[in-house]
């Protein structure tokens, strides 16, 4: 076998948990590549190709939004890698319905071998491929990580209930106690900050008026103090790097009773176990620890800010209907989200220069000339999208008969492949068996391993060619149905704007600078 062989590793963080006890040694990163190694070198076929190693240290195995998992693959579908091999299949994965997809579908497409060397399987045998064995150990790995995910979501819970501090960052004002990472210490320089806002708060400062006296003083916004600080945070709410205090920020260290000495632990939950997505959890439902740490602000200075502001009301899912802009339209000075006026005459407008006037904003816009403008470009996409459909269907047409052709062609390759994998076995049997010598041998398995090596490039081609094919075909099923339905729409609704629109930049002089959504679908479309 010729080509490259990828050796893929896995350790989430639930193994390193593991491992803390002395339960998940096997799982570690050398151990599985010291056992993938060692079968490189005892399988003769894998031993002559070129190896390169990809690995995902702290990712879970429940889905594949994983980095190094996310280049392997892109790499075996441009047909750089020939065989992947893994420890077993739960370190490629433990959704058993994806793991399953890849191993029956993806990779006999691609033409790409996989092994798991402790679950005994390769693709390169048939029955394994699709065999019941194969599906339980996906399915019972896939139910082993929900079964683990859930314990230790109850031992972080547990923890939490205890007066663990678990959040991988410090709040501002805080870092981590060096001799105990699950303790707050507090930071004596950000906290004269944090006492300064409660103070301002309690004497009948506003959140903005708060804002914009700090930034007056130049005092560092969290984010650009814990950076100075050496923090490795690297997302935040923030809008770039000229960051800036604004009254959400203020009001977040307001109502946070972490300053008052309480452990805060559950604001948010993954609603599938597995994925990155979280859900807000129920102010109710937050477990909350008293006297866990050296509080900032004495209870009576934080009640005293409470009073001061509006009462705490914990909102749902912002509706978007009467006011399609809400969260699109965006100052294209600082890049804030504009907000809306109240009364009848609905105008947009941008908080910023209320607290920071170093910034020339775009002042009050009326909606409803953005949302003319907006409908104007809105019928020109449309117009567009049906108009590229129709040229799309015809390139398809034309296309048809090039692609069964070449679906013909593969099938054909595939076949004569297979005889010469099969020529090539047959040839070492014959050869271990005495029947013929070993430069007969050689010299026959050397030109039968050309021959399909020619024919496993060659297949690669094609059915990069049909990938393309088929990816190109599919464009306008994202692109155009947004557009194409709404081809006769009178405004600019809620729906419109949640599918098509992706923001409106609002500039000084009344310059608009509409972003619509699928914008590099639609340039891949027109390239294809």
């Amino acid at each position: 076998m010729s080509g490259t062989t990828a050796k893929y590793i896995r350790l989430s963080s639930e193994d390193d948990d593991l491992r803390k006890n002395g339960k998940a040694e096997s799982n570690s990163v050398t151990n599985q590549r010291n056992l993938l190694d060692a079968f490189i070198r005892r399988t003769p076929e894998l031993a002559e190709t070129d190896v390169i190693e990809f690995c995902d240290d702290g990712w879970s195995g429940k889905n594949f939004e994983r980095p190094a998992v996310q280049e392997m693959l892109a790499q075996a579908r441009e047909g750089k890698i020939q065989c992947i091999i893994v420890k077993d299949l739960s370190r490629f994965g433990r959704d058993y319905l994806a793991v399953g997809n890849y191993i029956s579908h993806v990779f006999p497409f691609l033409g790409v071998r996989f092994i798991a060397v402790n679950d005994g399987f390769d693709s390169i045998r048939p029955a394994d491929v699709d065999s019941l064995e194969t599906s339980f150990k996906a399915l019972l790995y896939d139910l082993y990580s929900r079964d683990l995910s859930r314990k230790v979501r109850s031992a972080k819970k547990f923890r939490a209930q205890r007066g663990d501090f678990l959040s991988p960052y410090a709040p501002y004002g805080y870092i981590k106690d060096p001799a105990d990472k699950n303790r707050l210490v507090i930071d004596q320089e950000a906290a004269e900050t944090v006492r300064r806002i409660f103070l301002l708060a309690a004497d009948g400062q506003n959140t903005e008026q708060i804002a914009l006296l700090l930034n007056r003083e130049a005092v560092p916004t969290p984010m650009l103090y814990k950076r100075a600080a050496g923090c490795s945070r690297t997302r935040w709410s923030n809008i770039g790097e000229d960051n800036f205090w604004i009254g959400a920020i203020v009001a977040r260290i307001l109502r946070d009773e972490r300053y008052i000495g309480k452990n805060i632990f559950g604001k948010r939950i993954r609603d599938v176990i597995g994925r990155t997505h979280t859900v807000k959890v129920s102010r109710a439902d937050w477990i909350a620890v008293e006297n866990t740490h050296e509080g900032i602000v004495t209870q009576d200075e934080f009640d005293r800010a409470q009073t001061a502001m509006r009462p705490y009301k914990e909102r749902g899912e912002i509706k978007k209907h009467d006011r399609p802009l809400q969260g699109k339209a965006r100052c294209g000075v600082c890049g804030r989200a504009m907000q809306y006026t109240k009364g009848k005459q609905r105008y947009l407008y941008c908080q910023t220069p209320r607290i920071n006037p170093a910034y020339g904003c775009t002042g009050r816009t009326l909606e409803s000339g953005i949302l003319d403008s907006v409908l104007e470009g809105f019928h020109a996409q449309a117009l567009m999208a049906v108009e590229l459909r129709r040229l799309w269907d015809e390139r398809r047409r034309k296309q048809e008969k090039d692609t069964a052709a070449m679906k013909k062609t593969l099938s054909g390759l595939r076949e004569k492949h297979g005889r010469l994998c099969q020529q090539i076995k047959e040839l070492y049997e014959s050869y271990a068996l005495g029947k013929i010598g070993k430069p007969e041998y050689l010299a026959a398995k050397a030109a039968a391993v050309r021959q399909r090596d020619a024919f496993t490039a060659r297949i690669a081609e094609l059915e990069a060619a049909l990938e393309n094919t088929g990816a190109s075909g599919g464009l306008r099923n994202e692109f155009v149905p947004p557009f194409e339905k709404h081809m006769e729409a009178e405004k600019i609704t809620g729906e419109i704007a949640t599918e098509a629109l992706k923001e409106v930049r609002v500039y000084p002089g009344g310059r608009l600078e509409i972003v619509w959504n699928l914008r590099d679908e639609l340039e891949r479309l027109v390239l294809a």
